[in-house]
């Protein structure tokens, strides 16, 4: 989702179409929803059907829970003993542990490779980038 909708306070029938089109996308993704239709109280919404005359609910979306990115580590060379993303999304295996330097991962070894170009290697997560560093599985 690229529009965050957590703290959304427009009513559903003045939201722009991406904004509508977030909030479904968050459901359809198995996220949940808050709705408030006086102004003050909230409740969680799991239903997949909007509430009649929405011109006047207010939907949140309630945050999905952090996961790392899914490694096909059975794919990677031997060599590969570590996989970061970087802030700008691009995901690269290591030979050494590399460490946080501004918005990328820096590394001290030998071997760092690109792989989030190849197809079936990475599922991206919803964790941050500073949080996607992860050892190969032992």
């Amino acid at each position: 989702m690229t529009i965050d909708m957590t703290n959304n306070r427009v009513p559903y029938g003045l939201l722009t179409d991406e904004e509508k089109a977030a909030l479904h996308e968050h459901v359809d993704e198995g996220g949940t929803l808050k709705l408030c239709h006086n102004g003050t109280d909230w409740v969680s919404f799991e239903s997949r059907t909007w509430v009649p005359r929405q011109d006047y609910v207010v939907y949140r979306t309630i945050p999905l829970p952090k996961t790392q990115d899914v490694i096909a580590w059975d794919r990677l060379p031997d060599w590969v003993e570590w996989v970061a993303r970087d802030g700008d999304g691009t995901v690269c295996a290591y030979d050494e542990e590399p460490y946080c330097y501004v918005n990328d991962w820096m590394f001290e070894g030998s071997h760092c490779t690109r792989i989030d170009d190849f197809p079936g290697i990475v599922q991206i997560g919803t964790c941050g980038w500073k949080k996607s560093k992860q050892r190969r599985p032992k």
